[in-house]
Formats: structure tokens, sequence, C-alpha cells
């Protein structure tokens, strides 16, 4: 399930609200750059948030319960088509050229070409659900969960069937959301998936006790209704119009479907990922509760990567189009670091916080009503592995849409196809000793892999980041190491001394601890920061206090 969500050459790139400017967007438009990151980044948090949430509802209700189980398997088909039409390819192919029109003021062309996407996405969306709706049980049983037994797979078929309804809406409101975003219109985008969330929490407090697990699927689809329907007025206001023809001659429309066909690759390989997960982790013992516990460890760990990194990556991706749309590469290089900075900043001390803080975290955010402390362990041990890979993860978001905006998606498909490899082949090495944490970790090493890969292409494909003799990335980044490493330390020191508390089983002791924990660790990295004169935080505070 997908929750939906600049200086001189001369200076160093240093905070989120001087994008424009190291851009070399107008003056003008700098405030209008950082109100967007900055709406982003807290809608998302909101949206994360009421994930949690959404999560903590269903952990009580449901545990990693078999049912479960069967729940989160079956999201794996529905939640491939919308990846693979909508969510990730369509969008990121579609942004750059939608994008190009505007900034080129050829409205007439960029709306036009808009209703020949709608119109292509539909027909495939509808041809693709109806295979899947044909082959439900032959992908469940040999691809997702071949190891389940029969009633349980007879209930993922059913769960997967109903849900197929939701590519449809989530895939027309990607196409708003893809088009509000390449108008720099983020505000309804970024509300979007807080609906979403609220809509399936209410589908598990309300639904639950007459519909049993459908209950949460009937607010899934609701959810995704409304999360289209939300966006459609701003859509059209905007100057969006709908006709019914597939208009494959838009303006744009063969450059769209030339970068979208190795992007929809990338997207299969990405969720191949998870089908591998969710197949072997069915066939080890216990092996629904195993892939539940190994999903809730997802979306704890897609909290602060949602956050930060893929916020962040929303907000920078337009302005990158943009600036090579008009041949600006050393603006394009300029963000590009920038964006690299902040992400690590921002990731680096999270992940710590999120390993050392894994089995409190889960503990005291979802263990209720069937999600007893068995639960607890299964997935602490799977967030724990997953936190090795949130810089990863971050840092391929944002390299990836440098790829993109550079209108290469051969490249970051090929790596993403060795990466599967890498993923299958460390999954079947790790899954026999660590069970869901080996799937979780496997993941965090092949997406390291595929950063490291990204991060060498790039670097041969636009030259050096930072031309120039100076060099403020590494810099930087050393920096920022040193504060997380001593956030981490001390981290590590106040748990080994509140280590019997914690360990008491009181899940309010065990919250308000964790709450003092992450408290505490975020003082000791920003104050570290602060010592080190990080250039995000004093960019970031004086943004802050002068608004």
């Amino acid at each position: 399930m997908k929750n939906i969500e600049p200086v001189s050459p001369n200076q160093t790139p240093d905070n989120t609200a001087g994008l424009a400017a190291s851009a070399g967007l107008e003056v003008s438009k700098r405030p209008r750059l950082f109100r967007n990151a900055l709406l982003v980044m807290t809608a998302t948090l909101a949206s994360r948030l009421l994930g949690i949430v959404r999560e903590i509802v269903l952990a009580n209700q449901f545990g990693t319960s078999d049912e479960y189980g069967a729940y989160k398997a079956a999201f794996r088909i529905p939640d491939t088509l919308w990846l693979l039409i909508v969510g990730g390819a369509l969008g990121s192919s579609l942004i750059p050229v939608f994008s190009r029109f505007l900034g080129q003021k050829e409205d007439d062309k960029a709306w036009r070409l808009s209703n020949a996407v709608v119109n292509t996405a539909l027909v495939a969306l509808t041809i693709s659900a109806a295979l899947a709706w044909i082959f439900a049980p032959f992908i469940v049983g040999v691809f997702l969960a071949p190891s389940y037994p029969p009633h349980l797979q007879e209930l993922t078929v059913n769960l997967s069937r109903m849900l197929l309804l939701q590519p449809f809406y989530l895939g027309l409101g990607g196409i708003a959301w893809a088009l509000l975003y390449g108008s720099d219109k983020v505000f309804w985008p970024s509300l979007a998936p807080i609906i979403y969330n609220l809509s399936i929490i209410g589908g598990a407090l309300f639904l639950v006790g007459p519909f049993g697990i459908y209950g949460v699927a009937a607010g899934v689809l609701v959810g995704a209704f409304l999360y289209f329907i939300i966006q459609l007025p701003a859509l059209i206001k905007l100057g969006f119009y709908w006709r019914p023809s597939l208009d494959l001659a838009a303006p744009g429309a063969a450059q769209v479907l030339k970068a979208l066909i190795p992007r929809l690759l990338g997207q299969a390989a990405f969720q191949v990922n998870f089908f591998v997960a969710t197949n072997l982790g069915s066939g080890l013992a216990n092996g629904p509760n195993r892939v539940a516990a190994f999903e809730y460890a997802y979306q704890l760990f897609m909290l602060p990567h949602g956050i930060f990194a893929v916020s962040l990556a929303n907000v920078f991706f337009p302005s990158m189009a943009r600036l090579l749309g008009e041949n600006d590469m050393a603006g394009m290089k300029r963000l590009l670091v920038t964006a690299l900075r902040q992400i690590i900043f921002l990731v680096l001390p999270a992940a710590i916080g999120l390993g050392l803080l894994a089995k409190p975290i889960v503990e005291a955010l979802l263990q209720s009503g069937r999600f007893d402390q068995n639960s607890t362990g299964l997935v602490s041990q799977a967030l724990f592995f997953f936190s090795f890979g949130l810089v990863s993860y971050g840092v391929v978001e944002i390299l990836t849409r440098a790829f993109y905006a550079l209108q290469d998606s051969r490249t970051p498909v090929i790596i993403a196809l060795v990466c599967v490899a890498s993923n299958f082949g460390l999954s079947l090495l790790l899954v026999g000793s660590l069970f869901q944490g080996g799937l979780a970790l496997a993941l965090a090493l092949s997406t390291t892999i595929e950063m490291i890969l990204l991060y060498w292409f790039l670097r041969r494909a636009i030259g050096p980041f930072e031309p120039g003799p100076q060099r403020h990335l590494p810099l930087a980044i050393l920096k920022i190491v040193a504060a997380a490493d001593a956030m981490g330390l001390a981290l590590f020191i106040a748990i080994k001394v509140l280590q019997e508390p914690l360990a008491s089983g009181n899940k309010l002791v065990v919250l308000a601890l964790s709450i003092v924990l992450i408290g505490f660790g975020g003082a000791v990295y920003f104050g570290t920061a602060y010592l080190l004169k990080i250039e995000e935080l004093q960019a970031v505070t004086r943004r802050f206090l002068k608004r």
C-alpha cells in the first residue's frame, strides 16, 4: 500500500530557502519554492503520521494475524498496477514534458498532452485490471503466497479482486498530482494522501465489525476515489479539459511514451523486490505472520523516508527539469547538490535513531489489542534492518529524478534490474537465518548498491557535481556524519541507562521514554550540527526565525 507522497557558483549551496537562487530562478520565485517545499514536507508529515495512526488501528484490530497477512499480500496486485501505469512511471515521464510546455508558454500543447495521457492511462488500467482479475488465483498461488493454506489463498484472491478498483481512482489522481506539481500547485496534491489515509482509518474503525478485513478494503476504495476527486477542481481551474480521444499525435506524447517504457521496467523491478519478499516470507514458519510483520516494518520505515526524501524529491524534480529545459546545467548541478545535502542532513540521524529505537518505537506505537509482544518482536527486527537502507533510499530518490530530468530513463532501469538480481540473491542468503529481518536487510543492501551505481553513472553523464576547485559536498557530508555519530553514541548510552524501564512492558512508560529519547537524540544532533556550523541547520533556522 502506497502512501500517497540555490546560490551563486562561488557560494556553498546551503538551504531550501535558497533553492531558487542557486538554480538560477528569478528572485521573486525564491519564497514560493521554499513555501512549496515547506508545505509539501508538512503535508507529507501529516499524511505519514496518519499512516502510522492507520497502522496502529489495523494492528489493534488484526495484529500480525493470518487475515492481515492475506490482506497485505493481496495489495501487491493493485499496488503494482498503480505504480507501473501511473504512480511512479507516468508521473516521472509526464512532468518534464508538461513543465517544459508551461515554461515555454505553450499551454494548449500542455493540456492537449494531459488529455491524451488521461485517456491512454484509462485504457491501460482497464485492460490490466481485467487481466489481473482473471489471473488472480494464478498470481497468488504461484508468485505471491504459494505456501499459504487454501483458505488464505482464497481470501487473498478475493481481496485482490475487490481492490482492483483502487488503481483507477489512484491512477486518475496520480495524473492530477503530476499535472498540479508540474504547474507548481502543490496544495491539493499534498492534501489528497491525507484524505486517503483518513478513509482507510474510517474503514478500519467502523466497517471491520460487520465486514472483517473486507471493511478495510472498502475504506481503501473510498479513499482512492476521494484522492482523485479532491484534486479535480484545482486541475479544471488550472485549465484541464477532458475529451474522449486517445490523441496519440498530441505534442509531447511520443516523448512521454518513449520515457515511459523504460520507467515501467524500473517500477516493475521495484515491485519484483516485494513479490520476492512476500513469496519467501510466506514459506517461513508462521509465514503469514512474518509477511504482516515485514509490511508493518516497511510502513514505519516509510515515515521518515516519505517526510524527508520523497517530499523534497517531488519539489526538486520539476525545478531540475525546467533548468535543463533552459540548458542551465550549472544551475541544475547546484540544485542537485543542495538536494543531496538536505536529504543526508535530515535522513542520516533518522536512520540511526530508527535502528537504535526500533523495539520501543514498535511497542509504543503498535502493541495493543491483537498486536502482542510476539508481534512487536517480529516487526522490530525487520524495522532494525530496514534502517540500514534509509539513507540509500533517500539519495536514490534524488539521483533517479536527476536522470529523469536529463530524460535518461534507460540507465536507472538497467541499474534497477541489477539491484533486483542482487536483492533476490541476498534474500535467499539471509532469509534462512534472519527471517523477515533478512528480507528487510536484503532490500537495504540492494538499495545501497543502487545508490552507488546511480551516483557513479550520473557523474559520468554530467561531470563533477561541483565545478571548480572547491568541493563543498564531501565536507558537508563529513560534518553531518560526525554530528550523527555523536547523536548515535549519546543515544546508545541513554538506552543502556534506561534499559530496565524500557523492558518493563508498560506501554505508557515505553511511550514516554521513547519520546524523551527521540528528543534527546535530536538535541544532541542539532547541537553538534550547530557547533560544527553545518549550513543546512543554520539556513533553515534563519528562515524559520525570519518567518
